[in-house]
């Protein structure tokens, strides 16, 4: 028997929509200044410190790196939400209420302005960050067509297309009358 080879980027059927995560540059920061902190410890010879230093230093990385997403795919009725560590998230489209712009809580004074949040009919919110903003949230709003859009930016680029259409309508109307 010969066992097929699955590739991880396999061809998307019509209905399914893969988005790239938008840059995380705090965590880049972070990784950067940590890596600049590490080679200081090594050149003042501060080795006492250094394991732990390390050893914290892989798992926060590999946290912000590994277990974050890295892409969005949006199929019929479902979200699924991959990572590199862990399992992928499924969310049912079908049981969500609201997709929005971020909305700043006391607990969370800086949202990240490239953001999403989507709440569930049970109260529950799942943020996303897509690199393609408006083909996102496109693609959930044609998955179901029921969910309440609250992102400012893709509303306002709507109004002034179905204005557009409705203009050439009666504009169509009035030629074919006369």
């Amino acid at each position: 028997m010969e066992s097929k080879k699955v590739e991880s980027n396999a061809e998307l059927t019509p209905f399914e929509k893969e988005f790239k995560v938008q840059l995380n540059l705090p965590a880049v920061y972070f990784s950067v200044f940590y890596a600049i902190y590490v080679v200081y410890m090594i050149v003042s010879r501060n080795f006492s410190d250094l394991p732990a230093v390390v050893a914290l230093g892989v798992v926060a990385i590999g946290y912000l790196f590994g277990y974050r997403p890295y892409k969005y795919v949006v199929k019929r009725r479902t979200l699924e939400i991959h990572r590199r560590i862990g399992k992928t998230k499924e969310i049912n489209l079908m049981n969500c209420e609201t997709i929005t712009d971020p909305i700043a809580k006391m607990t969370k004074i800086i949202t990240n302005a490239h953001s999403y949040e989507i709440y569930m009919d049970d109260g529950t919110r799942q943020t996303v960050a897509p690199k393609d903003q408006m083909g996102f949230v496109d693609a959930v709003v044609h998955s179901n067509k029921r969910i309440h859009c609250k992102v400012e930016e893709y509303n306002q680029t709507h109004r002034k297309w179905e204005k557009k259409r409705r203009k050439e309508e009666k504009k169509a109307k009035r030629t074919a009358t006369h």
